[in-house]
Order: structure tokens, then sequence, then C-alpha cells
């Protein structure tokens, strides 16, 4: 028998896929919050501002989760695609790579991207009245990449926000801005031409969703 951890239940009817996501975020921001203070990675640029920035975007997610949960919608597959791009930032982080190696960092905006957009795509693939869909898959398309790219503006403005009231270096030098909001772009764009071409949209292997 083969056993489905995407519609695996507990007795009170929490799916454990939301479980499992919880408990790693837990374990998650209690590792973040370590390594903050103990000094083991010494290239490490962590702020207890910016971990408070993160653990609220959490909360965030958890209040949208239940908003829509009872209205019928179900965002539990959107757990370990957050839980993956917070870690892609961890190694950024821990690794000092967007200073160090400035490649890292745009890689890790343009994959975190990609699964953001995905997430949003699947949300308005399922929830979205089926007839605007079919008949015009390019404006949910542009839909899409408009949420995902507000998205990335608002991260970047949080970003300008905490350095100038807590004196952080979050902003890198020179060009950092614009280019993370360049491959926050081309993440989107990934996802979203192919997607939108395919009228049932396609998952990140290029198999088609239905």
């Amino acid at each position: 028998m083969i056993y489905d951890i995407d519609s695996a239940q507990t007795k009170s009817g929490t799916p454990l896929i939301l479980i499992f996501s919880r408990i790693a975020f837990l374990i998650y921001f209690f590792f973040v919050f370590g390594a903050s203070l103990s000094g083991r990675f010494p290239n490490a640029n962590i702020h207890i501002a910016w971990l408070c920035y993160l653990v609220l975007i959490y909360i965030f997610a958890e209040y949208l989760y239940d908003i829509f949960k009872r209205r019928g919608i179900d965002l539990t597959f959107a757990w370990p695609l957050l839980f993956t791009v917070y870690c892609f930032h961890l190694v950024l982080t821990l690794s000092g790579g967007r200073d160090r190696i400035p490649l890292l960092n745009r890689a890790e905006h343009f994959a975190s991207f990609v699964l953001i957009c995905y997430i949003v795509w699947i949300f308005f693939l399922k929830y979205l009245p089926q007839k605007v869909w079919r008949n015009h898959p390019y404006y949910t398309a542009l839909l899409v990449l408009s949420v995902t790219s507000t998205l990335g503006v608002g991260n970047e403005l949080v970003e300008l926000l905490y350095d100038f009231l807590l004196g952080t270096s979050l902003v890198g030098h020179q060009y950092d801005t614009s280019l993370d909001l360049l491959m926050n772009t081309l993440g989107c764009l990934l996802y979203t031409s192919d997607a939108a071409d395919e009228l049932d949209g396609v998952d990140l292997g290029g198999r088609r969703i239905i």
C-alpha cells in the first residue's frame, strides 16, 4: 500500500505535512537564533531584527492559511515550499554569500521566486473561476507575476527600512537591489511563461497539473 503523505491527517484532521512543516520551522528559528549568538559562523550576516522579520512572515503565513482554510481553500501544499525558500536564505546568510559570492545571492532570489510563483500560480489555478482561467491564461500569468513581483519589492523595502532604522547592512552595495528584483522577475517569468502555454499549468518538473 502506498502511503500518501500529502493527504495524511491526524485524528483531529490536521494534515501531517503541516505538522512536519511547523516542527521544521520551529527547529529553523531556534537554530538561527543560536547561530546568531554562538559566533560559529564567522561569515554569517545574522541580525536578531531580521530573524524577527522572518518569524513575522511565518506568523502571517499561518494567519493567511487559517483564513483560507475557513473558506474551503487548502494551501497545505505551500508549507514545504515556503520552508525551502527559508532554507535557501539560511544557506546564503550563514555563508555570507551575499557579499562574498554575489552569484549565490542572485541564485537564491531566482530559485526562491520560482517557488513563490508556483505557490501563487496554484492558488489561482485552483480557486479562480475556471472560465477566467481557461479563456485568459496570459491574463492569469500577468496577475501571478504582479503578485509575486509585489512581494519582492516589499521585501527590498523592508531591507531598506531595517538598514535605515537599525543600522543593519541588509541592502548590498551598488546594484544589489536592482539585481535582486531582476532575478525575482526572471524566476517568475520562467514559471509563468511555461504555465500559461499549458492552460492547465505545469509543475516544477515540466509535468502538467490536472
